[in-house]
């Protein structure tokens, strides 16, 4: 999220926002992981499907499904995506989760939970460079020291314009079901406003990141 190229908007209208440039593909229309290893769910999925299609004979089919994943996703409006593989002569579905490193039969899974299968990713399919969020909708940066990161832009108050919203850094422990703020950067009623939680922001990022990050958020905060 903060590599020079990456960019964001805001639609306070329709109580939107955009990354831009987000997702990266090679020549051939592939996926592109940041170090070759890291990246969204979605993306993450991509690569391992585009890594194992061509070793399946006809015995087996992959498809993407949307799931729950009791850590860090345990909800049923969870946008977390994995790996479905199919062995059809033996009606056998496998879960591979790349994200966390997980693969089994889903009998063997019963904390995951299936809640859309689709043949491929619509971003995937028109090899958008955006991701697409709603108004308080976050994405996850990265996991450390078993926290979840993640990164919103929220309305103030009920009020989403140019004089209420915040930059959200959000900080969620695996299995507790709220977040803790550790980073808020924005406006409300015209005014800046900010916060740290200095304590939990040292223990997950590193002086370095934590400049890179707030020189990224500051950068963003300007245009408004």
């Amino acid at each position: 999220m903060v590599k020079p190229q990456v960019t964001l908007s805001v639609n306070f209208n329709n109580w939107t926002w955009v990354l831009h440039n987000i997702h990266e593909y090679d020549a051939q229309g592939g996926i592109i992981l940041e170090q070759g290893r890291y990246g969204l769910c979605a993306e993450l999925a991509t690569f391992l499907f585009e890594q194992i299609r061509p070793l399946l004979d006809g015995r087996y089919e992959v498809k993407f499904a949307k799931v729950t994943e009791p850590g860090f996703f345990p909800k049923d409006e969870s946008n977390h995506i994995a790996l479905l593989l199919v062995d059809k002569p033996n009606k056998q579905i496998y879960l591979l989760d790349p994200s966390f490193h997980k693969y089994a039969s889903m009998k063997d899974l019963p904390e995951y939970h299936i809640l859309s299968i689709q043949d491929t990713l619509s971003f995937v399919k028109d090899k958008s460079h955006d991701v697409f969020f709603g108004a308080n909708q976050a994405i996850p940066l990265y996991i450390k020291n078993d926290f979840l990161l993640s990164f919103s832009v929220t309305s103030v108050d009920g009020k989403f314009d140019k004089g209420n919203f915040v930059f959200a850094i959000s900080a969620n422990r695996r299995n507790e079901a709220t977040g803790h703020d550790i980073v808020l950067i924005g406006r409300r009623n015209k005014e800046f406003v900010d916060f740290e939680d200095k304590t939990l922001l040292n223990q997950l990022l590193t002086p370095d990141e934590i400049r890179v990050l707030f020189d990224k958020l500051k950068s963003w905060i300007e245009q408004f």
